[in-house]
């Protein structure tokens, strides 16, 4: 008799996490494709709260996003699933270059990837499913990753989407997360608890890249964050994901945030 699921693993490209069980409900956050989560209760009209095997972030998600699996499975999957997907965006197609599309792939996805032939790599998906995606859109994750400076390039222009966690959409905090975690830097989700996992700069330390910004209104928790580029300069996801400042003679000032500027930060630990 086969054990009873206590896991699931998300075998959609993005499954929607809200706050209730209901499709209206506010979207919390985003999990992508080949993330693990334990299940958290029973089944709800199609629904099912869990948690992220990572972050610990709970919602609800539809059941038709996750394939459910028992914990040995989910650490069967998380030991062989060691491919990232390393750009933005791409498409899996079933064959090298061309064919139809199986599934879009996000940038931070985990897949099972085979070894790069003539520009392509194989991949499978959690659900089965195999496809060949371009050979550098995946690296494996032992792999040196980009630098966080060219990473936070390379997702310029994305627009913002409270609760998104994809370059279809970031929010403040979902985009910190994202880019560290490729650099081996793992934070929580929410701006208030990467600020709890950080430490203040002290004031003989100058702000290096990937290093934190936070922000927020008088006598509030801290609700927006960036991060450090050097010289001033922080990416964040505000509007769309780009680069300010917070120097007033700079053409990049973001001057409505100056005011809201609670000073620079460093995470406590990696990995």
């Amino acid at each position: 008799m086969s054990p009873a699921p206590t896991h699931g693993v998300v075998c959609g490209a993005a499954l929607d996490l809200r706050v209730r069980p209901e499709h209206r409900a506010e979207l919390g956050s985003q999990l992508l494709l080949g993330e693990v989560v334990r299940l958290a209760g029973k089944p709800r009209k199609g629904w099912l709260e869990v948690e992220g095997a990572t972050d610990g972030y709970r919602g609800w998600v539809r059941e038709w996003g996750l394939l459910t699996v028992s914990a040995t499975r989910a650490r069967a999957w998380q030991r062989h699933a060691l491919g990232r997907v390393a750009e933005p965006i791409t498409a899996v197609r079933a064959r090298p270059g061309a064919g139809i599309a199986v599934s879009p792939l996000f940038f931070g996805s985990c897949v099972i990837a085979g070894p790069a032939r003539r520009g392509a790599r194989s991949v499978e998906l959690p659900d089965g499913r195999r496809g060949f995606v371009p050979a550098a859109a995946v690296r494996e994750r032992a792999a040196s990753a980009v630098s966080l400076e060219e990473r936070a390039l390379s997702l310029l222009g994305a627009p913002y989407l409270w609760g998104g966690r994809t370059p279809a959409g970031y929010d403040c905090s979902a985009f910190v997360q994202q880019v560290l975690a490729e650099q081996g830097v793992r934070l929580p989700r929410d701006a208030h608890e990467q600020y709890l996992a950080c430490r203040a700069l002290r004031s003989s330390e100058q702000p290096a890249h990937g290093d934190l910004a936070f922000f927020r209104a008088e006598g509030a928790r801290m609700s927006h964050v960036g991060l450090a580029l050097g010289e001033k300069l922080f990416v964040h996801s505000r509007g769309w994901v780009r680069v300010s400042s917070l120097d007033p003679d700079n053409p990049l000032c973001d001057k409505p945030l100056i005011p809201q500027f609670c000073g620079w930060f460093r995470p406590r630990r990696r990995g």
